[in-house]
């Protein structure tokens, strides 16, 4: 898997759970425990994309050095 798959696969996963937290809500009696739990998921797939979004910027900001090469 590529490293941009995985991270669209975290996006798609953090939307789902977005669409069932809303699903559970509608409901009449929403499951409190449920809502905690898709939200706990939530919250941690959100610090694991950003901190994807940290590596590629991390990647994209520092030039690429050739072997033999030091950075001044």
């Amino acid at each position: 898997m590529r490293l941009g798959d995985k991270y669209g696969a975290l996006i798609e996963r953090h939307r789902g759970l977005e669409a069932e937290i809303a699903a559970e809500m509608k409901r009449p009696m929403p499951d409190s425990m449920l809502l905690q739990r898709l939200k706990r998921q939530k919250l941690l797939l959100k610090d694991e994309i950003e901190s994807w979004e940290r590596l590629f910027s991390a990647v994209r900001a520092k030039p690429v050095l050739h072997a033999g090469e030091l950075r001044s």
